[in-house]
């Protein structure tokens, strides 16, 4: 059974909250928690937190082992580059919804300032996984796009959490999937009315 279409967000999900309780000095998970009045909240989100750690060295081992199975010597070379596959999958994401965006669409889609999104793309551009497009409509405006080798890392992550999502679900029965995708709704949908 795939998953639903929904969880196409939950690592973006995942990586807001985690920001959000990092940046905010765990004011999040301690309001939460007086709220809830459980320490049952804060078990939930150091869960999320270390099993986002672990995906994402498991994930960083996964795209090193497959490009050095690969004949591209650029992309090998990338290795010794750090890339931030959880804002990778952000960017790309928005990308790939639209095609391309400006510097300015791109900053508002991941929320963040204009400066720390041209870094951003500074980086992936660098690496080969954006490039930049001039507008034909206003040649003031730069947009940004996925190379071949930024949708190839795309479609891999996606391809890597598609698999571990499907094996964490084959741990519930399919009651308990249904209740847990209602849950997830419900959570996100929380989260959209608050941020």
């Amino acid at each position: 059974m795939p998953p639903p279409p929904f969880l196409d967000k939950a690592p973006d999900l995942l990586y807001i909250i985690i920001v959000e309780i990092l940046q905010n000095d765990n004011n999040l998970a301690r309001a939460a928690i007086k709220k809830a009045g459980t320490v049952q909240v804060m078990s939930v989100v150091q869960g999320f937190v270390q099993m986002w750690i672990k995906f994402e060295a498991a994930l960083h081992k996964e795209i090193a082992r497959r490009q050095m199975e690969g004949t591209d010597e650029a992309a090998t070379k990338r290795l010794h580059s750090y890339i931030d596959y959880g804002t990778f999958y952000r960017v790309s994401s928005s990308l790939l919804r639209r095609q391309s965006l400006s510097m300015g669409e791109l900053s508002s889609a991941l929320s963040v300032p204009f400066s720390k999104a041209t870094r951003i793309v500074d980086s992936l551009v660098t690496d080969g996984y954006l490039k930049r497009l001039q507008d034909p409509d206003d040649r003031r405006v730069i947009k940004v796009a996925l190379t071949g080798e930024g949708l190839k890392l795309h479609r891999t992550i996606e391809g890597f959490t598609g698999e571990h999502v499907q094996e964490i679900l084959s741990g519930l029965t399919r009651e308990e999937q249904e209740i847990l995708f209602v849950l997830i709704r419900k959570v996100v949908a929380a989260l959209e009315k608050a941020t």
